[in-house]
């Protein structure tokens, strides 16, 4: 049985977000985290960088930030930008060019760095628009 995996999260900026890290559970190293009793004993990493479990398993601050924006419908998820550049037989660089942005901010959205704008899904969709 999968537990809850939704979390609260306060920054020490006074901002705080809801996420929901189901994902993680089904992914390489997080088995652990299936169990409800060790997901509830969820903390925050020694230095606040984000949040771990026993085990030394943890997710970092940045990627919840940019889950919860996907999640909220205010950036676009990184699996449809993958899945764009895979489609359309996309480098980086040929991403880069397509969308008018530097390579560097292909790689961070390619790998989840970054929360991926809307209008750069827009941007995504108007290419294979422009190209059918």
């Amino acid at each position: 049985m999968k537990p809850d995996a939704r979390l609260r999260i306060a920054l020490a900026s006074g901002k705080a977000f809801d996420v929901n890290v189901a994902e993680y559970l089904d992914a390489p190293g997080y088995e652990t985290l299936r169990n409800p009793a060790v997901f509830a004993r969820v903390s925050v990493e020694e230095w606040g960088h984000g949040v771990e479990w026993p085990g030394d398993v943890g997710i970092p601050v940045a990627a919840l930030y940019r889950l919860a924006q996907e999640q909220a419908g205010k950036a676009f998820p990184v699996a449809r930008f993958n899945e764009w550049m895979k489609r359309n037989g996309l480098s980086a660089a040929q991403a880069a060019r397509a969308l008018g942005l530097t390579r560097r901010t292909i790689i961070y959205y390619h790998t989840g760095a970054k929360p991926i704008p809307v209008v750069v899904g827009l941007a995504c969709e108007g290419y294979e628009a422009r190209a059918a």
